[in-house]
């Protein structure tokens, strides 16, 4: 089970948003505070989503160089998501040293381009599927698409895509728990390797996705649990771990 400590962007600061709401957004100070302080804590992944190049669609250079900040004072294995719209973007991001790039827009809106990037990464590619009553968000969660979720992680799966990240928006940023059913059934109708982000409250959560493993649940995305410290990073990784024994 991977394990994901999420750090949003938004202005240079460590946000999150309440079920996407860019007007319902709360700070938690220095980005890179909060890197440090997850691998101090064991963590040995991040995921980084870039909020305003999510909705703007814009290549950000001031994320780009914090990204690159991080990078080059810790030893996390980043991916970072939010305004990947080009292959140039992917190469800017791995000349930089990220570990894989998440798309998100740009794979919805345009499966050929989705395609490409997946045969040319491979698993340095994975793509977020950004579930908003049961169809797929883009646009920094502003927009909601006319495919299913379960509809676009099949088309993936045929271009070759291994895993992807499910968020249920409804739930983000809430800490009312994981949809559980939601990430499995997307496992199960797409073959697909899910992981969850999105609601996670406690260890229970963590629980949910181990006990699912062998029906392609395969990891978790944590957010503002860990920023509330409604959950310890050192707990989570020592209970998935005991759990998986």
């Amino acid at each position: 089970m991977i394990v994901l400590p999420a750090i949003d962007l938004f202005e240079g600061a460590a946000v999150r948003l309440l079920q996407g709401d860019y007007e319902r957004k709360e700070e938690y100070g220095d980005p890179l505070d909060a890197a440090k302080s997850y691998e101090a804590a064991g963590a040995t992944h991040l995921h980084i989503v870039d909020l305003g190049a999510a909705r703007s669609g814009v290549f950000d250079r001031a994320t780009y160089s914090l990204v690159s900040r991080i990078m080059s004072t810790t030893y996390l294995k980043v991916e970072i998501g939010g305004g990947i719209r080009s292959k140039e973007d992917l190469e800017r991001w791995y000349d930089a040293g990220v570990w894989r790039c998440v798309l998100g827009t740009a794979a919805v809106r345009n499966l050929d381009f989705a395609q490409e990037m997946i045969h040319l990464y491979g698993d340095r590619v994975i793509v977020g599927i950004d579930s908003k009553e049961g169809y797929v968000a883009s646009s920094g969660w502003t927009y909601r698409e006319q495919i299913r979720s379960e509809e676009f992680g099949r088309v993936l799966k045929g271009f070759g895509l291994q895993e992807c990240i499910y968020t249920d928006i409804s739930r983000d940023g809430m800490m009312s728990g994981i949809n559980q059913l939601g990430a499995l059934t997307l496992a199960q109708q797409t073959g697909l390797k899910v992981i969850v982000s999105g609601g996670v409250k406690d260890l229970g959560d963590i629980d949910a996705i181990v006990e699912k493993q062998s029906e392609g649940l395969f990891g978790v995305v944590l957010g503002k649990a860990l920023y509330e410290g409604r959950l310890s990073l050192v707990d989570v990784l020592a209970h998935a771990r005991m759990k998986e024994v």
